[in-house]
């Protein structure tokens, strides 16, 4: 594998990262700070569009993303997620490869690939040398991270995931898959060619500009809990726990307001003022 490392970015601020994930346990680059850097990171901070949807730009300078994320506690999307976990855990001391996969949830055609996800080395690993890390995946995705290893399959807290190997025209690629009723489903696919950070920029403008963009059509807040899963699309709340589901919807903009709060962690008068204005306009 070509070595396309980031080149030397900003220092970021460890420990107020550390502090705004809720995670207090050892900052070394080994398995079990992986481990629960990433699940802090799934749990603690959201996968949302609000940004896109209010017509912002979306910045991947780690600068620009560690105020967003850290100071603002606001969360992004994956090129924002990954992109600043990628500079957190060089920091650390680990070694991050940043990938690219396609999306194959949800979709009958094929998709452009347009999905940043990370492999980590870790020296003296016995599991695996090499880790997929991904706190960037809206819809099922991974709490914790996997050992690159075809078959591996693994359950984390209330969700059951694998990864296959798969031979291409294009060589070796790899396929991360969620059950769900007892039935496999891909998530996304990718291979281990590696990217920069630069390589990013074209597909992060179209998923914030294109007007056949999910993230340009729809509002988009989710994050995984220890006893399932809580989405917001538009004004439609889902929360699955343990297996059951509940649905609701939000007809009042200050119930809006409270829902991206309590259940999101999110409070941004800015958002709110956005939503405000277009509120009439959000699908329901």
């Amino acid at each position: 594998m070509r070595d396309l490392r980031a080149t030397e970015g900003p220092d970021l601020d460890v420990a107020a990262y550390a502090a705004r994930l809720a995670y207090r346990g050892r900052l070394d680059p080994s398995v079990e700070t992986l481990r629960g850097l990433h699940e802090a990171h799934a749990l603690t901070v959201p996968f949302e569009n609000l940004d896109v949807r209010l017509g912002r730009p979306i910045s991947l300078d780690p600068s620009a993303l560690f105020q967003k994320i850290v100071h603002k506690r606001r969360g992004g999307y994956c090129f924002e997620l990954n992109g600043l976990f990628a500079v957190l855990l060089e920091q650390i001391g680990f070694t991050v490869h940043r990938l690219m996969a396609r999306v194959l949830y949800g979709s009958a055609t094929v998709r452009p690939l347009g999905h940043e996800v990370l492999l980590v080395d870790i020296e003296g690993d016995r599991e695996g040398a090499q880790w997929i890390a991904d706190v960037g995946f809206g819809v099922n995705g991974l709490i914790a991270p996997l050992p690159l290893r075809a078959g591996h399959e693994e359950r984390q807290h209330q969700d059951h995931f694998r990864l296959i190997g798969r031979e291409s025209r294009s060589g070796r690629t790899f396929a991360l898959q969620f059950e769900t009723r007892g039935a496999w489903h891909d998530l996304y696919e990718f291979t281990l060619e590696p990217y920069r950070p630069e390589d990013y920029i074209l597909a992060n403008y179209y998923h914030s500009h294109a007007s056949d963009s999910l993230f340009v059509q729809h509002v988009l807040c989710t994050k995984p809990t220890t006893e399932g899963r809580m989405t917001l699309l538009d004004r439609k709340l889902k929360i699955r726990t343990q297996g059951a589901i509940q649905h609701s919807t939000v007809s009042l903009l200050d119930d809006f307001r409270t829902l991206l709060k309590v259940h999101f962690g999110i409070e941004d008068d800015g958002i709110a003022a956005g939503v405000a204005r277009g509120w009439d306009r959000l699908g329901t």
